[in-house]
């Protein structure tokens, strides 16, 4: 009996012996789990880092080649826009010097209508020359956000009639061109800078003048020309007053709404233009307070809306 009680004392000693090291071996096991299991964090952290850092990446590269393309984009249009320029200029100055060619001409008499002919072409491309320069010059504020000052009080009809005349359209040869006067516009007083109001409409009104002649490319391959057609609406808008210009010309898609207004831009190449004026437009009217948008619901052609505050 003794024995068999000095065994199972040992047996309960080793048994105790083996818990202990159970236990033991549990807690180093629980340490290291718990190790395992910040490692596995940390890793899984760090992992979402890698990702965040690579989707940052993937996105600076999409910005990278956005900003290469409008880089080469804007350097196309730049040259683009110089060799418009050069044809630009070169055509009235060579018109002017053929001109000044049969007036120096020894001996060469002109009857009346023939010197009224050269006078008005001397005149007329005297203006076009010196209405470029006048673009590129405005082109360097264009990117001003500096309110111009509005100290005149003007009849909205008054700057709608200046406009017409400073930008030739009433004498174009191959449109139509009328004006519309919305309710209550005929006696709608504007708070503006007269000169500069109506410098901005006189661009928009210059633009359909241009687009809706048929393109020298269009009219030497035997196109059909037809009949160009403007209208010059004035409407009112509760604190502001729109100028609204619609033509019948080759219209803008509705893609380009916006590059439309970017310097240098000219969507058909076979169209006389420097790609400026659209730009000073609308620079001129923010700077007023009001706005140039292109109208997309619009489909006959293009429908640019000035809008200017009335007070």
């Amino acid at each position: 009996m003794a024995e068999d009680y000095q065994a199972l004392l040992e047996e309960n000693r080793q048994l105790k012996e083996q818990v202990s090291q159970l236990q033991e071996d549990f807690k180093l096991l629980e340490a290291n789990f718990d190790n395992m299991s910040e490692g596995y964090q940390e890793s899984l952290l760090l992992y979402d880092k890698l990702e965040e850092t690579y989707h940052e990446l993937e996105e600076t590269n999409k910005q990278l080649e956005i900003a290469r393309r409008r880089a080469e984009e804007a350097s196309q249009m730049k040259t683009n826009f110089i060799q418009q320029i050069s044809h630009e200029i070169r055509t009235p100055l060579n018109i002017l010097n053929g001109f000044t060619q049969i007036l120096t001409t020894p001996g060469m008499e002109l009857d009346a209508a023939t010197q009224q002919e050269v006078t008005k072409g001397i005149d007329d491309n005297t203006c076009r020359i010196t209405s470029l320069v006048n673009k590129m010059l405005e082109l360097a504020d264009a990117n001003s956000s500096t309110e111009l000052e509005r100290t005149d009080d003007v009849p909205a009809v008054q700057v709608a009639a200046q406009a017409a005349d400073e930008s030739g359209i009433t004498m174009a040869q191959h449109l139509t061109f009328d004006m519309d006067m919305g309710e209550g516009t005929d006696v709608a007083m504007l708070h503006t800078n007269l000169q500069q109001a109506t410098r901005a409409l006189s661009l928009l009104l210059d633009n359909a003048r241009k687009f809706t002649k048929p393109a020298e490319a269009a009219v030497g391959a035997g196109a059909e020309v037809k009949q160009g057609q403007v209208m010059l609406r004035l409407l009112m808008q509760d604190a502001m007053l729109a100028f609204a210009v619609e033509d019948n010309g080759i219209g803008v898609p509705t893609e380009e709404a916006e590059h439309i207004f970017d310097e240098f831009v000219q969507l058909d190449e076979y169209y006389d233009g420097t790609g400026i004026g659209l730009t000073v437009a609308r620079s001129i009217a923010r700077r007023l307070g009001g706005d140039i948008v292109l109208d997309t619901a619009y489909t006959g052609g293009a429908r640019f809306v000035m809008t200017l505050p009335k007070d």
